[in-house]
């Protein structure tokens, strides 16, 4: 069992950035889910951009992908911007072999995505 996920939030303008830190496994995808769920329900309101920073995440996954990926439709019919910041170089690898990187913008930095 690995260590529980952390996760903040915080507005940026309009945009909202999350940032969950710890592995996003078999343990913690659910809440993952659910954290950036409800992160997007509350940008619905304010249709601003959603960047999730990845900066504390060391791995991410299969079950974490498909949690992403189905935030990711939510996102779409929510109409929300839905972008990845800040993945150290395993996560860039994870997301670029599930071809994620042609799914969602993928940034550099939390600052790069909310320049858009």
């Amino acid at each position: 069992m690995g260590e529980a996920m952390e996760w903040t939030s915080k507005a940026r303008g309009s945009a909202l950035v999350v940032s969950p830190s710890g592995a996003i496994d078999h343990d913690s995808a659910e809440a993952f889910q659910k954290n950036l769920m409800d992160a997007l329900g509350q940008l619905a309101e304010a249709a601003g951009p959603l960047v999730v920073d990845f900066g504390g995440v060391e791995y991410m996954s299969s079950v974490g992908l498909r949690a992403l990926m189905r935030v990711s439709k939510e996102a779409k019919t929510k109409s929300v911007q839905l972008s990845v910041a800040n993945l150290n170089e395993t996560m860039l690898e994870i997301f670029q072999i599930s071809r994620f990187d042609k799914i969602l913008p993928v940034h550099a930095s939390v600052d790069a995505a909310l320049a858009g």
